[in-house]
């Protein structure tokens, strides 16, 4: 009787840096990092929902997949999201954040992916989008939350990234954020806490051309944003 024989395989991403390892998509599966992103995620949102009143008007369609795309004004927006979301998405959800803001230090990469649940996006390289719409067409499921604006400091829409999120498939959900801009604003060192702060859900978004996009996201927010 022959014995067995056992191989060892690292983890595929150990030759990469901390930050990188962080901010990859889709998540290599170690449940080391799993677990802390878990306690990270009740910890943020129990901790938001002390802070803050917070108010969810409509929900989440729950999708093999789905790509929610909202205004960015604070760095409460991710939270308040986390916050709204119901228990399936929280465990799913990648944020696309800045690879240049938040993931070329190791604390602000632990901090990002930990609480936020971010993942790195370099928005510095038209390649970007290549990649993430190689990516995205393989994935069969999961929960993504992006802001099309790329920056808090304005609501303007980029068209690319919301085609490459339609062009791979992946239902495309507007959400509206209000509140988080006062209760932390731009250039604040710290938040405002006792603030009210609302999340609005819409319907799926049409994906027949960029422009039935653009049109259908920025009536969204015309309607729900002051």
């Amino acid at each position: 009787m022959s014995s067995p024989q056992f191989e060892y395989q690292p983890f595929p991403d150990l030759d990469r840096t901390l930050p990188e390892r962080l901010g990859q998509y889709p998540r290599v599966r170690d449940v080391t990092w799993d677990s802390l992103r878990s306690v990270g995620r009740v910890l943020a949102t129990s901790l938001f929902q002390i802070q803050f009143r917070l108010t969810v008007d409509g929900d989440l369609p729950q999708l093999q997949r789905v790509a929610m795309v909202a205004n960015h004004q604070s760095h409460l927006d991710s939270i308040a999201v986390l916050a709204a979301l119901p228990r399936w998405a929280r465990s799913q959800v990648a944020v696309l954040a800045a690879r240049d803001y938040f993931f070329e230090r190791r604390t602000r990469a632990l901090g990002a992916s930990l609480f936020a649940q971010a993942v790195a996006f370099d928005r510095t390289k038209y390649t970007e989008l290549r990649h993430w719409s190689l990516v995205l067409r393989t994935q069969e499921q999961g929960v993504l939350l992006a802001y099309p604006s790329g920056t808090r400091r304005s609501r303007e829409v980029h068209r690319a990234l919301l085609l490459v999120l339609a062009q791979s498939n992946w239902p495309i959900v507007p959400l509206a954020i209000t509140g988080t801009a006062e209760a932390w604003p731009v250039g604040a060192r710290l938040w405002r806490p006792f603030r009210r702060i609302g999340v609005i859900f819409g319907q799926p978004l049409p994906t027949s051309s960029a422009t039935d996009l653009v049109a259908g996201l920025d009536a969204f927010w015309k309607e729900h944003l002051p």
